[in-house]
């Protein structure tokens, strides 16, 4: 009786796993689809009516959109490493090494975003741009970037650490 309790508290745990995975991959999705909307409809909006509310600034529109266009490019490959655990989530395979190395590639891209920003940064104080929110804005997203690339790599560390225990444990069974 107590080895079919186990199983079944292990096809229940399974199944948790499942949801989380569902939950996980759907919040994935609606991020990727609200960073389509923001990239391709919102962002040349805001691009456009900057440009024509500001005639000095016009020349910056291409090299603008070409810039937010790069950093939708690093978000998505940050979600489609996040989408990678997620799958191994929904396997049931946690701690493994593949989400050890999908979340050193967060940390990586997100360490490349917070570079990407603050050379944008450099780029409008070397061309004396004054615009105090888009300065603010940029600074903070050098922090935010900062910041998910210690995170990742904290749980890229700790997942690894846990594989190598479960590993260790499954040996001495």
């Amino acid at each position: 009786k107590a080895e079919l309790k186990n199983e079944s508290e292990k096809g229940e745990v399974f199944m948790q796993q499942k949801e989380i995975s569902r939950w996980l991959k759907a919040i994935t999705i609606v991020l990727a689809l609200m960073g389509a909307v923001f990239f391709l409809y919102i962002m040349p909006v805001l691009a456009i009516s900057w440009r024509d509310a500001d005639e000095t600034l016009a020349y910056l529109f291409m090299p603008g959109l070409l810039y937010g266009w790069c950093i939708g490019v690093i978000c998505y490959a940050i979600l489609y490493q996040f989408w990678k655990v997620c799958v191994q989530i929904g396997k049931d395979n946690s701690f493994s090494k593949e989400n050890a190395r999908c979340f050193r590639n967060i940390s990586h891209f997100a360490l490349l975003l917070a570079v990407v920003w603050f050379a944008g940064i450099v780029f409008l104080v070397f061309l004396a741009v004054r615009q105090p929110g888009v300065s603010i804005f940029m600074i903070t997203a050098v922090l935010i970037s900062v910041m998910i690339s210690i995170l990742a790599a904290a749980l890229s560390h700790l997942i690894l650490k846990a594989y190598e225990l479960k590993q260790e444990n499954e040996l001495t069974i």
